[in-house]
C-alpha cells in the first residue's frame, strides 16, 4: 500500500491528524485483529486491555511509512527468570535465564518460550533467582516488553 493509499484510508476513518483512536481504526486501516493473535486469549482481562491501548499507543508512536511494516505476531504474559551465582564477596556472575509463558488468567506455567545456558558449569539450583513478569509483545524480527504503565522497551 503506497503513503497516499495509507493516508486515504486514515482520513476515511476521521483520523486527520493520521493517528489511531481504537482498535477498529487497527483493524481497518491496518488490517490487525488483536484478538486472532497468539496468546491474546490466554490475557486477563486486566492485561488485555494493557495490551488494548498500548498497541494503539504503540503504532502511533511510529511514522506512517514504519506503521505499514508493523506485523504483530504475538501476545503472552511471561515469566523471566534470570540465575546469579556469587562467585566471590564482591563478584557475581549470571549463569542464565529463562522466559516462560504464563497464562496470566492462572499463574500458571503454559511453555518455555526460551532458555539461555550461559555458564555450563553452574547449576541453576545454586543460585539465586531475579523474577519478572511482563507481557511480551512480538513482531516480525523484534520483540517488546511491555510495563504495567503501557510503556514498552
Amino acid at each position: 500500500m503506497t503513503r497516499k493509499e495509507l493516508e486515504r484510508k486514515y482520513e476515511e476513518r476521521g483520523c486527520k491528524d493520521y493517528k489511531l483512536r481504537n482498535l477498529a481504526d487497527l483493524k481497518i486501516i491496518h488490517g490487525v485483529n488483536i484478538s486472532e493473535l497468539p496468546g491474546y486469549t490466554d490475557l486477563s482481562e486486566k492485561h488485555m486491555k494493557l495490551f488494548e491501548s498500548s498497541i494503539i499507543r504503540f503504532f502511533n508512536a511510529h511514522g506512517l511509512d514504519s506503521r505499514k511494516c508493523l506485523q504483530p505476531k504475538c501476545i503472552h504474559y511471561v515469566r523471566e527468570i534470570e540465575y546469579e551465582k556469587n562467585i566471590s564477596d564482591n563478584e557475581a556472575v549470571l549463569a542464565g535465564s529463562e522466559v516462560n509463558i504464563i497464562d496470566s488468567k492462572t499463574g500458571l506455567k503454559k511453555r518455555c518460550l526460551y532458555k539461555n545456558v550461559i555458564e555450563k558449569d553452574i547449576s541453576f539450583k545454586e543460585c539465586r533467582k531475579y523474577v519478572n513478569e511482563y507481557l511480551y509483545f512480538e513482531l516480525k524480527n523484534e520483540w517488546f516488553h511491555i510495563l504495567d504503565n503501557g510503556d514498552w522497551y
